[in-house]
């Protein structure tokens, strides 16, 4: 799992991952009449079925208002298979090169844009914020029968798994778009990354690679990536890292048929001995089939069928279910620092580079792209963050299996649990910071006392809280959160200091740093109480400086003290607590309001917001909560009840798991399209936008593979080499002021 993590960190800090819903075209251009030329936003050896542009249709049976978003919000999915793994990369920068909107700025000069990171996993709750990379594009094209050329300049903290500050130097040449003709169009991209302490011209890249298509008279379409860095068969000295990806395909659009080969290897000195993973592929298709030999494992033959796909979708789009408008929210906006150095500042807090240290106090800015003004505002930081939460209620029927996250404050350390439907049971325990498997679910049941106020955490529902039953049963209540952030303005603290009590979970003051590692056999947590009046506390939230306080000491870390193990790596948290004392621990299904009080030293543990000129916190708009119960025969989450979020982007909640050495975290089931969700009053309709397809495998390959008239071994395709790459040798990346034109492939105007 190990060499899985590095290679993934290395060539995911390079490179951001975001398909933004945009198909080939010309766009109006900032001068003159010249027209910008787009590049494809993707490469796929084989189309998903709902490629091309049946994907800007509703599925069968929907009907929309003609023109409106959620009719013409185009759906796209791409195909997933191992041995089309070797394209992901060369998709990152073109997917995120949609977000520069580089063929809108034909002509126009340089300039930046911040492009949002997404890893396509998780679809989890929390507040960690949105986070960016830094582009600097430069787009330019003489005259419409000439090429577009677009150099661009990434800037990354990461290379190689390493925290290394690199520059990425590439270049894309388009001279034809993608068109029912050429698929792809013709273009060519190189890049090369370098440390950003060597100049543009410096040959000790940390890796370099090509896409290219090739031209052709044969009405055939072919295209060739690869990409590299070391001698991934040559001697690694201790900690070398060394990879090779490339791709090879030649296709027939008219009948959907051809032939490919794939390659995606690694190899890592750990010290031990190298460790390699190479997966090589020959492939052949046709409309119907695809076929491979695993090259890597004694060519191994599997026949996938195209016609027949499990389908897993990533992104939807909201929209007003009476005027189909899509639903846009106010979830923050970009800022600079004195410096010029960009950032985001919105509902989940303030990011900024990790190279860029924030204090309490300080200045930054929020510049208006349409005068190039500014407008000032004042960082908030506190050493900790209160947040409000509103319940809506569950079952536990409704989590059945879903794994669930538990802390022990009084022993037991990080588990893994999950609710049978009779029982509650461990599936896995945190060791030396890895999660540990049991063997066999072990029961906990036991370790719980009735009338116990309980608190998990689940990936897709965030807090899932309950007072344990005297027996379990499917129809024993359970409640999920909604989370504000409390600041100064909130009508909690109209009167002044809010005055909370607590009785489970409960923070100390002042933390030591015993207590708050875990060590000597020290906890940062009081024992539970023993009833509403024996062994609660009462605690403080200070409306001048936004602390928690208990006997009139912060709840926070002691001076000088800090995590290096153990759960409070993560943050600490101190709650549920109530501003109305409770009669007896029978009232606690009773409150639908909470506060939660979190500490620790990484960003999302404190509040960090934002203050105007009028001394007035920034008022972002908080995630639209939607009610949404599942309805799919056969689905092991029929009928169960969901919380869903949309941040104006994402929509989060629905469960997820995490699949095998890829580490990447897949929903566990998909929204159709139409769907109704409501939020109090209001309905909405969900649309599909973005997704992955996995062909299913036929039972009798070399049937079918006969019957196909399939003859891989008697054509192979050739294995591209480093001879296609070319130093882009755009020079160094251009010093820009101005503030940056798109935010996650959004234009920036006075409106943003």
């Amino acid at each position: 799992m190990e060499k899985a993590q590095t290679m993934r960190k290395f060539v995911c800090s390079s490179f951001v991952l975001l398909a933004l819903a945009a198909c080939g075209g010309g766009g109006s251009t900032a001068t003159g009449d010249v027209q910008g030329l787009q590049a494809p936003e993707q490469v796929s050896i084989v189309d998903s079925e709902t490629s091309g542009s049946g994907s800007l249709r509703l599925p069968a049976g929907l009907r929309a208002i003609a023109g409106s978003d959620y009719e013409t919000d185009r759906t796209r999915f791409w195909i997933r298979d191992d041995s089309m793994q070797a394209l992901d990369t060369v998709n990152m920068i073109l997917n995120s090169l949609q977000q520069t909107r580089y063929w809108e700025q034909t002509n126009a000069g340089a300039y930046r844009a911040l492009i949002e990171q997404d890893d396509r996993g998780g679809g989890e709750r929390g507040n960690t914020g949105k986070s960016y990379e830094e582009w600097v594009v430069d787009s330019t094209r003489a005259s419409n029968s000439a090429p577009q050329i677009v150099s661009f300049w990434v800037s990354t903290e990461e290379s190689m798994g390493q925290t290394i500050p690199a520059i990425i130097y590439g270049k894309l040449t388009v001279t034809e778009e993608p068109s029912d003709g050429p698929p792809l169009g013709q273009f060519t991209l190189t890049f090369q990354n370098l440390p950003a302490s060597e100049s543009a011209t410096s040959t000790a890249t940390m890796f370099e690679g090509y896409l290219r298509t090739v031209a052709r008279t044969d009405g055939q379409s072919e295209v060739e990536f690869f990409m590299s860095h070391g001698d991934v068969g040559g001697s690694l000295s201790v900690g070398d890292v060394a990879m090779r990806e490339r791709c090879h395909v030649i296709g027939n659009p008219s009948t959907d048929s051809g032939r490919a080969y794939a390659e995606k290897a690694f190899a890592m000195n750990t010290g031990s001995g190298t460790q390699t993973d190479n997966a090589e592929y020959q492939l052949q298709f046709n409309s119907n089939y695809v076929a491979r030999r695993e090259v890597s494992n004694g060519n191994a033959l599997t026949v996938l069928d195209r016609n027949d796909y499990e389908t897993r979708v990533f992104r939807y789009g909201l929209y007003d279910n009476t005027t189909e408008d899509r639903v846009e929210t106010q979830s923050g906006f970009p800022v600079e620092d004195a410096n010029g150095r960009y950032g985001w500042a919105g509902f989940e807090g303030i990011w900024f580079p990790d190279n860029v240290t924030l204090t309490n106090g300080q200045t930054i800015y929020r510049r208006n792209h349409q005068d190039n003004s500014t407008t000032p505002y004042s960082i908030v930081i506190a050493a900790g963050k209160l947040m409000k939460r509103t319940r809506a209620s569950i079952t536990l029927g409704d989590i059945v299996n879903e794994e669930l996250e538990y802390f022990s404050p009084n022993g037991g350390g990080e588990q893994k649990v999950m609710y049978t439907g009779s029982d509650f049971v461990r599936t896995a325990s945190r060791v030396n910071g890895e999660w540990q498997l049991e063997n066999t679910p072990v029961s906990v049941a036991g370790n719980f006392t009735t009338g116990q106020w309980c608190n998990f955490w689940s990936q897709a529902r965030g807090s899932v809280e309950f007072t344990w039953p005297a027996s379990l049963a499917n129809n024993v209540a359970a409640f999920v959160w909604s989370n504000t952030t409390v600041t100064a303005d909130s009508p909690e603290l109209a009167n002044g200091d809010l005055t909370l009590n607590g009785y489970f979970h409960m923070l100390r003051a002042n933390i030591t740093s015993d207590q708050a590692n875990f060590t000597n056999s020290e906890s940062p947590y009081l024992p539970d109480a023993s009833s509403t009046s024996s062994g609660n506390q009462t605690y403080v939230f200070d409306r001048d400086t936004m602390l928690l306080t208990l006997g009139g000491n912060p709840v926070t870390l002691g001076s000088g003290v800090t995590i290096t193990q153990g759960p409070g790596m993560w943050g600490l948290n101190c709650g549920p607590m109530f501003s109305t004392a409770l009669g007896s621990f029978n009232d606690i299904p009773n409150q639908t309001t909470s506060y939660e009080w979190s500490i620790g030293t990484n960003p999302w543990n404190q509040l960090r917001t934002l203050k105007d000129a009028n001394d007035d916190f920034v008022q972002f708009d908080p995630p639209i909560r939607m009610t949404y119960v599942h309805d799919e025969d056969g689905s092991a989450f029929d009928g169960r009840t969901f919380f869903l979020e949309f941040d104006g982007t994402s929509l989060r909640g629905i469960p997820h798991e995490q699949v095998g050495e890829t580490g990447m975290w897949y929903p566990l089931f998909n929204i159709p399209t139409g769907t109704t969700l409501t939020a109090g009053s209001a309905t909405y309709k969900v649309k599909q936008l973005e997704g992955e397809q996995f062909m299913v495998a036929v039972g009798s390959p070399s049937t079918v593979y006969a019957a196909q008239g399939f003859d891989i071994d008697g054509t192979p395709i050739t294995a591209p080499d480093d001879s296609g790459y070319a130093d882009p040798a755009i020079g160094a990346r251009p010093s820009i002021t101005a503030a940056p034109l798109y935010v996650g492939g959004v234009a920036q105007t006075s409106d943003n």
